[in-house]
């Protein structure tokens, strides 16, 4: 059984969490309009810079998760880009359920998560796989 390396476990999760930040903004900004429409109109208040450092910690966590749990299937499915998009698929699964959370709580029209959505897998995925790349190297 393969031991788990936490340093590179760490530092490919950070860099994990970054592109994903990167690319959840990025897509936020070209496909999110309905569904950040839809939270501005319930809540009106501009964002703070706090709730900003919050969702960045958030990210970079979501992102040491999954190279915690790519690490932890390697064994079982071989390292390299089949484990890790399996790690990003479930990784996808964990944020579409969070996403669910905001239509049930917030009141939000499905449709406005719906595309948003379906956006992050490929971007999630991507995450992993930058992540899994430089765990490997």
């Amino acid at each position: 059984m393969e031991k788990i390396n936490w340093p590179r476990v760490f530092l490919c999760g950070l860099v994990a969490g970054g592109v994903w930040t990167l690319l959840s903004v990025t897509l936020l900004a070209f496909v999110g309009g309905d569904f950040l429409a839809a939270v501005r109109d319930d809540h009106q208040r501009t964002p703070s810079g706090g709730l900003h450092v919050f969702l960045l910690f958030s990210n970079l966590a979501a992102g040491l998760w999954a190279m915690w749990l790519y690490a932890a299937i390697r064994p079982r499915y071989g390292p390299g880009p089949k484990a890790a998009v399996r790690a990003g698929l479930a990784w996808w699964v964990i944020v579409s359920m969070q996403s669910a959370k905001w239509v049930a709580l917030l009141c939000i029209s499905p449709a406005a998560v719906l595309i948003p959505l379906a956006a992050t897998l490929p971007a999630i995925v991507g995450a992993t796989l930058a992540g899994a790349w430089f765990y490997e190297k």
